[in-house]
């Protein structure tokens, strides 16, 4: 069964937690005997139009798009001629919906999407992420009509491939009912999964360096102002803050940082391999993600997994870390301060919620869970691999 991913970037140049858990299932189906091939972009001009094996993964390299990607969407037919996949897989959402779509139609293949954050249910995905960014404040009128119209024409192609999925998958119960409401689409659950740490690291250890880590891009959904300012409120605590992480705009980067507390530091963008490293010796992980971004964030499992508590700052994917008592889920900085004190001065307390997150991730978010979850469902609609 031939097996084929196509995704932006691959995780070894660029990308976030789409192209993570991309990685993850590709190697983990490949480890199992499944023929695996992956389609992506590079901006490396040696690779482009090359295959590469890597980790019996063959990677088909494109050129990378411009600002308007329909312009240029067709150039994935030529590796999907060339592959013949039975079964496509994209996790994210864009207009190449439309060219797997279209291609899995005429050539009996069978397309598998992930939907990855909570604005992807809607149809006017593109505008509304447009909209994010955009406004007449900080674009002249004309890049405005003309980026707007883009991302109705990129929606467009989206929702045409949304047509043609045969098996949706969703990462929580918002995704899942607001999907069902807008396309039609009945998901199943998708796992995310991580590969166990091999943390060098004690408990006690990691609870005495008295670190807070925050790790994401700098986009606004992330809203990393709060953890400056959280930073910020501590500065006369023994306390270390580190934000890992980057953005192309200079400009919004200096004015973030601007007066930065001497307690807050930042490595700027980093590899996912060096950003993971970071997570080991971390006491606590925050998040501040706004409540509508993200699906299930990578960073959650990849702290759970290394026995470190989350304080989010409103984000609660279907209510797990209160449920399972995971970490804490405040609603004000005063708030996430509250807690933050409470946990870096009480290690009881600190112990039971890091015994909490280290069972609930390894139960419920190894690489094995994910797969064997993903297989099954596939499984189950009839679909013969072998």
């Amino acid at each position: 069964m031939n097996i084929t991913f196509i995704m932006p970037w691959h995780i070894s140049e660029r990308g976030g937690g789409a192209e993570v858990q991309a990685n993850y299932l590709a190697l983990e189906l490949a480890n199992r005997g499944y023929t695996v091939n992956y389609i992506c972009q590079t901006k490396n001009e040696n690779k482009i139009d090359r295959i590469e094996t890597v980790n019996h993964i063959n990677i088909y390299w494109l050129k990378p798009s411009g600002r308007f990607p329909w312009l240029d969407q067709g150039k994935y037919y030529k590796p999907l001629h060339k592959i013949k996949p039975d079964i496509i897989i994209q996790r994210l959402t864009s207009n190449v919906n439309y060219i797997i779509g279209n291609y899995c139609k005429k050539n009996k293949a069978r397309y598998c999407w992930v939907c990855t954050d909570n604005l992807s249910p809607f149809k006017n995905f593109h505008v509304k992420k447009f909209k994010e960014r955009f406004n007449l404040k900080n674009t002249s009128l004309l890049k405005y009509v003309l980026f707007l119209i883009n991302a109705k024409i990129m929606d467009s192609y989206r929702n045409n491939g949304m047509k043609h999925i045969d098996y949706g998958f969703s990462q929580n119960k918002f995704q899942k009912k607001t999907i069902k409401q807008n396309f039609d689409i009945e998901t199943y659950t998708m796992i995310t999964g991580h590969p166990k740490p091999q943390n060098n690291y004690s408990l006690g250890t990691c609870y005495a360096f008295q670190t807070v880590l925050w790790c994401a891009n700098f986009g606004i959904h992330k809203r990393p102002e709060l953890f400056v300012q959280l930073a910020r409120h501590m500065q006369d605590t023994s306390i270390k803050f580190i934000m890992v992480g980057g953005h192309s705009d200079k400009a919004y980067m200096k004015d973030l940082l601007k007066d930065k507390p001497s307690n807050l530091y930042c490595t700027g963008h980093l590899p996912f391999e060096r950003a993971l490293t970071y997570f080991d010796f971390a006491s606590i992980f925050i998040n501040t993600s706004s409540p509508g971004g993200d699906g299930f964030p990578n960073t959650f499992v990849q702290a759970w997994l290394r026995k470190i508590p989350v304080i989010s700052f409103g984000f609660n994917p279907d209510n797990i870390i209160t449920k399972y008592k995971l970490g804490y889920n405040v609603e004000s900085l005063d708030e996430g301060i509250e807690k933050l004190n409470l946990l870096m001065s009480n290690y009881k307390a600190y112990k039971e919620i890091s015994d909490n997150a280290y069972k609930y991730g390894s139960k419920n978010h190894s690489i094995k869970i994910m797969t064997d979850n993903f297989l099954k469902t596939i499984k189950n609609e009839s679909v013969a691999l072998s």
